[in-house]
């Protein structure tokens, strides 16, 4: 086999670009990476699950409630372009390692917690984790990934539901078990032992970024990580002068996403990933609470259903990895966003005295739309949308919106529920995806169909954005 010596960042690249056969290294890539996907949604699916049972204990009001649910992406919403300065900065791996710490120590005061101030608090170390994690990973991911099939990245959302639904039966277990309204402080507790595994694993298994470390000038690491991954004898060659390490990432650089090429990809990543972030924490992370109100006043009941929708946002998950390979990520996700506006509208006019049957199949179908285009597409977008040395900043951005999103929902959708209704509620939340469409369908760009981009933004900025960027 012949030997394939790297000496710039177009290099790494273009060696990834050619989409050679991995080993088994690559696979701890994958598992250990969306691992990272798996905790968080489990994370947050932990205080949903039990948040019935929490407000009854502390006795919380519907403003306490709206802050505690969405003190997690505030904090999120704020950190993650420092998130993704600090991935370009350090490297993509040792934030992914930090959000597990971070999340252990949160989980630990969380589930301990006497009061609500000190629950708050560990909710709001929730969204530190959740920023240096969900804001690098998805980069980190694309980095492993040709042009052509960037559409895999959309696996994540599969992953997530999985997630949710382990969280949502392990709750209905625990709760059998005798534990009553305290089955709260056990899902969060729980949460913390898988963020401690997975931080440990990640430790010793993952590898870091060849295309982060290309861009750092370390040529002769990140020959070393493409012969583990690839098992292709790659040596590094003198370092040409055209890609000496760039100046530090900052701040400033949120600019460059703002500027052709990249502007109008920055606008379909950052408005759909809010749209998805609105849609679901308002809809999909409150199921549980819906089901009480569709299914009756017994937490099993109402737990085991939104486990049942789950699985719907399990298949859509999954599909929309092959759905998007077929026809694009942004077409996937205008599709989804389309319909699921439509299921939400049928939800809340028919709401009250709704049939059981339907009931059922009208959150169950929104939950599989949702999965299957307008939750995965804008991240999955922004992940692909930049050269190295601006993806870990442009995902932030990206995730800060997705963030801002599920402020939004978690925190206006109890106060609306409570002065309006449910039937009402949901059908004014129709409005998130109709604009998810509208913006998809204006906003004309599919990473697949692109040439892959320069390693280098300063080459990209002067190159014309092909038809529809």
């Amino acid at each position: 086999m012949a030997t394939v010596t790297i000496a710039s960042e177009q290099d790494v690249a273009d060696f990834i670009e050619a989409d050679r056969p991995t080993g088994s290294r690559m696979r701890w890539v994958w598992v250990l990476g969306l691992g990272g996907v798996f905790f968080e949604a489990y994370a947050n699916a932990a205080l949903s699950a039990g948040l019935a049972p929490l407000t009854e204990e502390l006795g919380l009001s519907a403003g306490e409630v709206s802050l505690l649910a969405s003190s997690s992406m505030l904090v999120a919403l704020v950190l993650g372009p420092v998130a993704g300065l600090l991935a370009d900065r350090l490297g993509r791996v040792p934030m992914l390692v930090a959000a597990k710490v971070i999340a252990l120590l949160s989980a630990v005061i969380s589930a301990s917690s006497s009061d609500y101030a000190l629950l708050l608090f560990g909710r709001g170390l929730a969204g530190v984790a959740w920023a240096f994690d969900f804001a690098v990973v998805m980069a980190y991911l694309a980095e492993f990934l040709p042009t052509r099939k960037q559409s895999k990245l959309n696996r994540w959302q599969g992953i997530w539901y999985v997630a949710t639904t382990c969280n949502l039966l392990l709750t209905v277990a625990i709760y059998q078990a005798g534990v009553g309204q305290s089955i709260w402080r056990w899902s969060l507790g729980s949460a913390g032992l898988i963020a401690a595994v997975l931080g440990v694993l990640q430790v010793f298994l993952l590898s870091e970024s060849p295309r982060w470390l290309a861009s750092r000038g370390r040529f002769d690491k990140a020959a070393r990580t493409l012969r583990g991954l690839y098992g292709v004898e790659v040596i590094a060659g003198p370092a040409r002068a055209a890609t000496a390490p760039r100046r530090e990432s900052s701040i400033g650089d949120i600019a460059q996403l703002l500027r052709p090429p990249y502007r109008r990809r920055t606008v379909l990543a950052v408005v759909t990933f809010y749209c998805q972030g609105l849609e679901y924490f308002a809809i999909g992370w409150y199921l549980p609470v819906i089901s009480l109100q569709l299914f009756g006043e017994d937490f099993t009941a109402a737990a085991l259903g939104s486990a049942l929708f789950n699985v719907f946002g399990i298949v859509g998950g999954f599909a929309s990895g092959v759905l998007a390979q077929r026809f694009t990520i942004r077409r996937t996700m205008l599709v989804g966003f389309a319909l699921a506006g439509l299921v939400l509208l049928l939800l809340g006019g028919m709401f009250e005295g709704i049939p059981l049957w339907l009931a059922f199949t009208l959150p169950a179908l929104f939950l599989l739309l949702h999965s299957g285009g307008p939750a995965p597409g804008g991240m999955s977008l922004a992940a692909a949308a930049y050269p190295s040395n601006l993806r870990a900043l442009g995902s932030g951005i990206t995730n800060m919106a997705g963030s801002t999103g599920g402020v939004t929902g978690s925190f206006v959708f109890p106060l609306v529920l409570d002065a309006l209704g449910a039937g009402p509620t949901i059908m004014v939340m129709a409005v998130i995806p109709l604009t998810g469409f509208l913006t998809s369908l204006l906003i004309r760009w599919d990473p697949e169909r692109e040439p892959h981009l320069p390693s280098d933004a300063r080459t990209a900025d002067s190159i014309s954005p092909a038809p529809g960027t």
